[in-house]
């Protein structure tokens, strides 16, 4: 009789390796008007291109064996008649249609030559930023839309001395004539909602001078949604309430950013339809020494697996605003740094 427990025992079963996801590597140029740089120019997808008509931000296939800055010269000098001199990395966008892989590679022009016009035959138009949401644009631009609308830079202030309100409101509007950032998350988590109203509602006298935006952050969504806030279009979430959240906690009217620590917080924050989400910790810091540091490359790895515009914080400067889009941020937010004078 033949030993059939032997033969199960060494037959193999065969084990199918998951197929490799495939991305077709797009570069695209943001490019601004040399006289007013809040209008970007866009073109118009030609009738038989995938996503015919819609708008996009000019630029093309990276071809094999090609970098990343030729072949953003070689397709926007083919589509514009422009040559590029210089140029930062914008924005990193992996995104998956029905019939094909996109990663979007976005630079941000710094330097042409020429005049640009559509070489190709394309429709093409000067718009100013805010103009954009009137144009139709291919979902996998939509992070990048987000993004185009946060400055490079975000301040988040320092705890507040409660003996020293008046210094502190000083410093801050030494700070704002110096530097001018758009976007100020106001953090001082010891003070009860009253005294933060009140101190809220003096930096955002400053804020609105500078046109700037103040950023409401509370440690309870109790305090975020206090009638004290209702005139702010703005509320920054913890990771510890962004976890507790299946929906959104406000109306359409203000927009919610996020901190973020891992891949998951990124979902969250992105099922929630944050406007951005700050990601930490990036470098070691004093304020959290047992933290450990993600470095440039984990955010990166982070930041291709989400479409939200996300900030570099923990240890990062002003100054690495460069490094940190090389790796697909939006920008860098901090404090000390940040909050300096000098």
């Amino acid at each position: 009789m033949p030993n059939t427990e032997v033969k199960k025992k060494h037959k193999s079963k065969s084990v199918s390796k998951p197929v490799p996801i495939v991305y077709t590597h797009v570069v695209a140029g943001i490019i601004k008007d040399s006289i007013d740089p809040q209008k970007l120019l866009i073109t118009r997808r030609k009738k038989g291109q995938h996503l015919e008509h819609l708008w996009e931000f000019p630029g093309g296939k990276v071809e094999p064996g090609e970098s990343r800055f030729l072949a953003l010269q070689r397709e926007l000098h083919e589509e514009l008649g422009i040559r590029v001199t210089a140029a930062d990395p914008f924005q990193s966008i992996y995104h998956r249609y029905a019939d094909k892989n996109i990663h979007l590679d976005v630079w941000e022009i710094k330097h042409f030559v020429g005049e640009a016009h559509g070489r190709e035959g394309q429709e093409y138009e000067w718009v100013n930023i805010k103009d954009l949401s009137a144009y139709d644009f291919p979902e996998a631009d939509e992070p990048l839309l987000k993004a185009l609308q946060l400055p490079p830079r975000l301040l988040i202030t320092p705890d507040m001395p409660e003996e020293h309100e008046a210094t502190y409101v000083d410093q801050f509007s030494q700070l704002m004539e110096r530097r001018l950032y758009p976007l100020v998350l106001f953090r001082s988590h010891h003070l009860d909602d009253q005294r933060y109203a009140d101190v809220a509602q003096k930096l955002n006298t400053i804020c609105q001078k500078e046109k700037s935006e103040l950023i409401i952050h509370r440690p309870s969504l109790k305090s975020l949604q206090a009638n004290y806030f209702k005139t702010y279009q703005r509320r920054h979430l913890s990771s510890y309430i962004l976890q507790s959240l299946q929906t959104q906690p406000f109306d359409e009217s203000i927009k919610i950013s996020a901190s973020c620590h891992d891949v998951a917080e990124l979902k969250m924050a992105e099922r929630l339809d944050c406007h951005f989400a700050l990601m930490s910790t990036i470098r070691d810091t004093q304020s959290h020494p047992g933290r450990r540091a993600k470095g440039w490359l984990g955010l990166k790895n982070m930041i291709d697996r989400t479409h939200l515009p996300v900030y570099a914080l923990g240890g990062v400067k002003r100054k690495d605003v460069c490094i940190a889009r090389f790796q697909g941020s939006v920008g860098v937010a901090g404090i000390t740094d940040f909050w300096s004078v000098d």
